[in-house]
Parts: structure tokens; C-alpha cells; sequence
């Protein structure tokens, strides 16, 4: 005879802290971010593992049984996705870095092999294979190795001396800390467990952790929405150490210096199809805080900004080649068309580019 479901204060709790990070996972997922993606999914896994501890815990998972594996994939893609994050916040991202998610994808396959059962009736004998790599020691040395992995990255990168790096070094030092108590936790409940003393209470450690973890994170989201993107979290981390400026402008300034840099070193508008997104995810920005910073230190438009530097890249070439074609000097420089160039051009100089070029041999 099955158990008779019920909630209780806790498990409601919890429940609507799954909830919150559905909800918060769906937040982040549609911003456009790509860099924040892994912190998207890393919460929708807290959720799903917090899921399937509520319906243990209210008996709910004798009437559905289909979600008893999905803390499992919780457990392998928590850590590699936390990694995947800081490897994207520090720019190390490698083409074989996806494979991190190779044990997570393996599980949902097997999770989806699991529940087949359920809808064919019919039994596979996968039991014995299933109780073996549920294992804890699998899980904790799984949780472990990544852990270690995020603190070598936050170690080899350091807080560093700008306000960027300051904050960066921060608000990934906050994340390893949440996600450090949560495997602290997980570990702590198979020592517990062992004595007399140990109760649901302490079984509950391990959910209030990933509850945190949902709530400081939608903390963040609510506080800096249009700027999460693990680089800017203003006065939440760092004091204002210049009492003549405010923090925002004095680390917009850095920004755009750091932005000025990338561009004169990168040389980003040679593109053709450069688009206010594709920029910002090279220099590690959100949209709204590149426009911001643009808007604000150039008191220009993403447009005209950029077609700025075309419009310097092209007066260089034009004084230093006597064979550049000036026809087709404008595709060389990143802008579009021809009619564009020359109006642009025209407007800044009051010459065509060939009277330029005819006026510097």
C-alpha cells in the first residue's frame, strides 16, 4: 500500500522555491545573453533536484515516478555548468568545453530510457545498473572535481586591480560559495545520516542551500536586470573609493576604455554585418550596458560610433596606399555600401574620398 501524499511548512517552502527558479531560469533564458546561459541552466538543475527532494519527501514520488531520476541529472550538470560560466566569464572558452556536459546528457538519455518502462510496461532490468550509478561517491566526486576546477580558474585570474576585475572576481567568489555549501551539504548528509540524532531537519540543509542559491541569484536578477551579466554589480560589492564621481561613472569610464582598447586592437568594424549584439558578446557585455556606455562617453549611437572608426580607417588608407582602389574601399572598412560611405564621409570631410586622397598624396 502506497503512503498517503502531504505537505508540510518546509516541503511548501521549497516547493515554491522551485517555483522561483522556473521562473528565474526563464528570466535569464530570454534575455540574450549567451554568456548567461549557464547560470540559466545551473539554477533550472537546482530546481529540478529540489523538485524531486519535495516529492520524496511528500510521498508524491510513489504516484509519479517519472522524475526520481531528475536530481541525478541536477547533480552531473550542476558542476560542469557552474564551470562552463566561469570559463565564459573569464574568455577561456575552448571548441571542447561542451563535452563537461557529457555525464548530464548521458543521464538524460537514461532517464528517458528509465521512464519508457513506465509508458510501454514494461521492465528493462536496468535496476542493478541504476542503484550502481546513483552511487554518492559517484555524485560527490563528480561535484568535487568541478569545484576544484572553478577554484583553480578564480585563483589563476585573481581579483586583479580595475573595478571590473574587482567585481567580476566577486560575484564569481559568491557563486562558488553557494554552490561550495551545497556540495558541503550534499556531503554532510551520508555522515549524518549515520547517527541517531539525524532527522529530516538535517535533510533539509541540502534544499535550503539550493533555495539560497534561487534567491540570491533572483536577488541579482531583480537588483541589475538589464546588466546581469557577472560583470557589473555596482555598489553591492564594491565601495566607491573616488567621492567626486559616482561608482556607475566611474566604471562606465573603465568600460569604455576597456571597450576603446578592443576595438583599436581588434578592429571590430572591418565587419560588415557588425551588430550591436555581436559586439557586446565579444567584449563580454550585455546589450544595454554597451548602448549605455556608448551613449553615454561618445554621446553617439551604435551606428554612427562605429562608422566613426570606419570612416578613420578608410582616411588612413586612402593617405598611405597610392593604389587602393577608392571604389572599393568602402566594403575594406566595414561599411555596407557605397552610397553610405560617401555621404558619411562627405558630411565629415566636405570631400569625396577621392579629392581626400588627391589632397594627402
Amino acid at each position: 500500500m502506497q503512503p498517503t501524499p502531504s505537505f508540510d511548512t518546509w516541503t511548501s517552502g521549497f516547493l515554491f522555491a522551485v517555483a522561483m527558479g522556473i521562473f528565474l531560469f526563464l528570466i535569464l533564458i530570454t534575455n540574450n545573453n549567451k554568456r548567461n546561459y549557464p547560470i540559466a541552466f545551473l539554477v533550472l538543475a537546482f530546481s529540478g533536484i529540489l523538485f524531486s527532494y519535495v516529492l520524496f519527501w511528500t510521498k508524491y514520488s510513489f504516484r509519479f515516478p517519472y522524475f526520481n531520476l531528475l536530481q541525478f541529472i541536477g547533480y552531473y550538470a550542476s558542476g560542469p555548468l557552474l564551470y562552463l560560466y566561469f570559463v565564459k566569464l573569464y574568455n577561456q572558452e575552448k571548441p571542447y568545453s561542451k563535452f563537461h556536459l557529457i555525464p548530464c546528457w548521458s543521464w538524460i538519455m537514461l532517464t528517458i530510457i528509465v521512464n519508457l518502462q513506465y509508458l510501454i510496461n514494461y521492465n528493462l532490468g536496468l535496476g542493478t545498473i541504476i542503484r550502481h550509478l546513483t552511487h554518492y561517491g559517484f555524485v560527490i566526486s563528480h561535484m568535487v572535481i568541478y569545484f576544484i576546477l572553478c577554484i583553480r580558474i578564480l585563483y589563476k585570474h585573481g581579483s586583479g586591480q580595475t573595478e571590473v576585475k574587482k567585481i567580476r572576481y566577486r560575484w564569481a567568489s559568491v557563486l562558488l560559495i553557494l554552490y561550495g555549501l551545497f556540495v558541503a551539504a550534499y556531503i554532510s548528509y551520508y555522515i549524518l545520516v549515520n547517527f541517531q540524532f539525524f532527522n529530516n531537519q538535517w535533510d533539509y540543509m541540502i534544499s535550503i542551500t539550493m533555495s539560497v542559491a534561487i534567491y540570491t541569484i533572483g536577488y541579482f536578477v531583480y537588483k541589475e536586470p538589464e546588466i546581469f551579466n557577472g560583470n557589473f554589480f555596482s555598489e553591492l560589492f564594491l565601495p566607491i573609493e573616488n567621492k567626486g564621481h559616482s561608482f556607475e561613472e566611474h566604471l562606465i569610464n573603465e568600460l569604455y576604455h576597456n571597450l576603446i582598447t578592443y576595438i583599436e586592437t581588434e578592429k571590430p568594424f572591418t565587419d560588415n554585418e557588425l551588430r550591436l549584439a555581436q559586439l557586446a558578446d565579444q567584449v563580454g557585455y550585455s546589450t544595454h550596458l554597451l548602448s549605455k556606455v556608448i551613449n553615454k562617453k561618445s554621446g553617439k549611437n551604435f551606428n554612427n560610433f562605429i562608422n566613426d572608426y570606419r570612416l578613420l580607417e578608410a582616411e588612413k588608407l586612402l593617405k598611405s596606399s597610392l593604389e587602393y582602389s577608392v571604389k572599393s574601399i568602402y566594403f575594406d572598412v566595414g561599411f555596407n555600401n557605397k552610397v553610405t560611405f560617401y555621404k558619411a564621409f562627405k558630411q565629415k570631410h566636405n570631400c569625396t574620398p577621392t579629392e581626400y586622397k588627391n589632397a594627402n598624396l
